[in-house]
């Protein structure tokens, strides 16, 4: 167990670096879940392992300028401990000294008291230079761009490509940032004026969304996770935009529906509370392991009318139903922000083969969907080719489906000119989002 933050901290992002087969949010969670630290140490504790995580580019283009040697060989507790005090120097508010003095310290504390001297200097050094001293060392502007925004150089080839150069940089200064934290009301568990009495009461700072009444945007939310009022269903953390997907899917009482790609069941919950818990749902998946977490939202969140089924949507045949949701696996570039560590584990090639997935995914679902149903299809990503792109291919082959524009006026900003819901980070401010609805004929 660790006994400071920065020692937890330092275990996380040192289990991260040595096996990436777990993202950082299940590490911290884990790590967070299983310390005693009061909540303003947690915050602390994300802060710090978020921040390292996104922007660890620039971190290792600081490292590099004060590091005698071969920086790229060094050890993994090397890299983290330099990591976790550069960005306390750089992009916190912790004092010189305290970053310094306490990072030296934790190489004690973590059985690496002979690295001291080495932390120590390194970091004294970093902490006298400036960025532009560091961008200066670089000749490639590539490469240079690539360090100033901690993004790899594959992905803002690609946006560069696609996007003005202005528009790459907002989108990545979004990506840089702590996320905006949206919670949803249950609808079926609270109403509006109690809920919002109990934000009150918690002197949480909230702003009700105009687009769906039961999202809320909220500030200094730390201590929502552990609530009673969390654990007895109340609310959901969500972000707007992965609301608006199941508002497009526009459910109705009465309906049967399938959520076919379903964990860990955000989505799926607010179909479900957007019906009032009268719609006949079943949330399916892939993964045994995944399902699990969707199993625990239906139980946490008491809703009524849900069958979960472990099933390859791709492959299996779903149960016939009136609409089909479809949130694919993607590349996941729309939510970059909001999964720090995934900018680094995703490869140029990606897209190919989620392409081939997603198609087959699409093209078998089909099948399912009742004559008159509606299915819509749904990315968290910004690749043309894994949302218009598979669209187009696949429903050229499929002579009964029709394309409907989302005609909704309150979601008229956040429309593309062929009719699809496409939210863009930097432009709307919330997770980029891709949703297309498709009609059934016969």
């Amino acid at each position: 167990m660790a006994s400071t933050p920065r020692e937890l901290a330092y275990k996380t992002l040192l289990t991260a670096e040595k096996d990436n087969s777990r993202s950082i949010d299940d590490l911290l969670s884990d790590a967070l879940s299983h310390c005693s630290f009061p909540p303003r140490d947690k915050r602390w504790i994300m802060e710090i392992v978020y921040g390292v995580t996104r922007m660890k580019l620039q971190l290792d283009a600081w490292i590099q300028v004060a590091y005698k040697g071969r920086y790229k060989k060094a050890q993994h507790s090397v890299k983290i401990l330099l990591r976790l005090g550069t960005f306390q120097l750089k992009h916190m508010q912790t004092t010189e000294y305290a970053a310094i003095h306490e990072t030296v310290e934790l190489c004690r504390r973590v059985k690496q008291a002979q690295l001291g001297k080495l932390v120590n200097a390194v970091l004294r050094k970093i902490q006298s230079l400036e960025f532009d001293q560091v961008l200066n060392t670089i000749s490639d502007p590539v490469t240079r761009f690539s360090i100033e925004m901690s993004h790899p150089e594959w992905m803002l080839d690609t946006w560069l490509d696609r996007y003005e150069k202005a528009s790459v940089i907002n989108l990545c200064n979004h990506n840089n940032k702590p996320p905006q934290t949206w919670i949803r009301r249950n609808v079926l568990c609270v109403n509006q004026t109690e809920f919002e009495e109990y934000l009150n009461q918690e002197q949480i700072h909230f702003q009700r969304s105009d687009l769906l009444e039961s999202f809320y945007k909220v500030a200094n939310s730390g201590h929502l996770l552990s609530s009673k009022e969390f654990r007895d269903g109340w609310f959901s953390f969500q972000d707007l935009a992965a609301g608006l997907i199941a508002f497009v899917l526009d459910p109705q009482a009465g309906e049967t529906i399938v959520d076919a790609c379903a964990a860990p069941g955000g989505k799926m919950a607010f179909i479900c509370e957007l019906t009032g818990g009268q719609a006949s749902i079943t949330a399916c998946d892939a993964s045994k392991f995944r399902l699990e977490k969707v199993f625990q939202n239906i139980k946490r969140l008491n809703l009524p009318g849900i069958a979960v089924s472990q099933l390859d949507a791709s492959i299996e045949k779903l149960p016939d139903a009136d609409r089909i949701l479809l949130d694919v696996p993607c590349s996941g570039t729309g939510v970059l922000g909001r999964r720090p560590d995934a900018r680094w584990k995703r490869q140029e090639n990606d897209s190919a083969s989620l392409v081939e997935i997603q198609s087959k995914i699409l093209m078998n679902s089909w099948q399912s969907l009742k004559p008159g149903g509606q299915l819509v299809y749904a990315t968290c990503t910004l690749e043309p080719e894994e949302n218009w792109g598979v669209i187009d291919q696949v429903l050229a082959n499929i002579p009964d489906a029709i394309i409907e524009t989302i005609e909704d006026e309150k979601l008229k900003p956040y429309i593309d000119e062929r009719g699809a819901l496409a939210t863009l980070p930097w432009i709307h401010g919330m997770d980029g989002m891709f949703a297309v609805k498709i009609r059934k004929t016969t």
